[in-house]
Formats: structure tokens, sequence, C-alpha cells
């Protein structure tokens, strides 16, 4: 039986991932650049993104691309929970069950998101880039999180949307279940060996929680 939760944040607990796509070819288009491909945007998602990056620095310059992320995450407040989410949230807070959140992005940048999305009634722990030398696929961020929850990786869920994020969690040595997006729908995870896919959120409780795992 489980006895914690980590969730990435990006394109798991929102759909972000569609979000910061559409928000970068506005900024692009708009200063007369060729947009991003899809499969240039969804080789990136998951770990820093630096490829990504470096590629809309060198069209926008840091001053436009500073502009475009704030827009970005200014936007994502405002996005629903993906499918699940918030049912799964109440149902392991009834359960005293402690959630963090472990992601590849810069903490202090999603907070203000984490705090207007009422996450921070759930959530006690978020491990950001900024807390750890590498990010996903290395483990660093799961085992911080881990720690900080103050469990063994072993009696801890992780939920994730991309191949480095479940790549990450089990390197950990955490169960992982994925569930993809649009964005991710494309990935192979055919190489780890996941707990589960694509699976509806709201049942993990009955499955994973009450009794043995499956």
């Amino acid at each position: 039986m489980y006895r914690a939760v980590i969730f990435d944040f990006d394109g798991t607990m929102i759909d972000t991932e569609q979000h910061l796509y559409e928000v970068i070819n506005k900024y692009l288009v708009g200063e007369g650049h060729e947009p991003v491909s899809l499969a240039f945007y969804r080789e990136n998602i998951g770990g820093r993104a630096l490829a990504l990056h470096e590629h809309i620095m060198a069209l926008l310059g840091e001053e436009k691309v500073e502009q475009l992320y704030r827009e970005h995450h200014e936007g994502a407040a405002h996005l629903p929970l993906r499918p699940g989410i918030e049912t799964l949230l109440q149902q392991l807070k009834q359960r005293h069950i402690p959630m963090a959140i472990a992601t590849s992005s810069v903490r202090r940048s999603i907070l203000p998101t984490i705090e207007a999305l009422g996450l921070n009634d759930y959530i006690s722990v978020v491990v950001g880039r900024e807390d750890v030398e590498a990010v996903k696929p290395e483990p660093d961020l799961y085992l911080t999180a881990v720690q900080a929850l103050n469990h063994n990786p072993a009696y801890c869920l992780a939920i994730e949307d991309s191949v480095r994020g479940a790549t990450a969690a089990v390197r950990a040595g955490l169960d992982v279940i994925v569930n993809t997006n649009q964005m991710t729908e494309t990935s192979d995870f055919s190489h780890l060996p996941l707990t589960d896919q694509d699976t509806d959120l709201t049942t993990l409780i009955e499955r994973y929680f009450e009794g043995k795992r499956l």
C-alpha cells in the first residue's frame, strides 16, 4: 500500500504544455518567425527544455522571452485541473496521505499558479529545479521530494505525463503511473516498468491505497 504521492506538475496536474506551445508560437509568429514544430516541442517535454529555450532566446531576445514566460505563467493560473486530479487530491487528503510536487520547472515561477488553483490545500512539498543539481530524467527531484515527505521511495507513487519524468521517478525507486496529454500521447513508454498508463485517476484509491498493490 502506498503511503505518499508525488505529482509532476506541468502536463500532469494542468495542461501547461499545450498552453506554453501556443504562447511560444504566438510570440514567434508575431515577430515574423516560423512557429516551432509540434515534434520539436515534444522533444523538449519533461526536462530543462534547453534546446527549446535557446531557440526562442536566439529569435526573440531575453526581454521578449521573459515576457513570454510571464504571460504563460499568468495564463496557467486559469487553466482547469486535468481530469481526475481534483477528486484524487480530495480522496488522498481525506485519508491523510501526504502529497508533493516534483517539477523540472522553476519552483518560484509555479508557486503562484499552485496557490491560485488551491493546490496548497493538498500539497505539502514542492521541489523545483533550483532545489537539485539535475532535473528529469535524473532522479534528484523525486529523491528530494521523498526525503522531504520522510518516506521510503518504495512506498511512494509518482504520477507523470512524460518519458523524462517517468524515467526520473523509476530511477528514484518509485512506482509510476503515466497519464499522457495531447503533447505526450505519442511518446513511447514501452521501455519503462510503469504501474499503469492512461487510467482513471478517480479509481486509484480503491486499487492502490486500500489493501495490497496490484
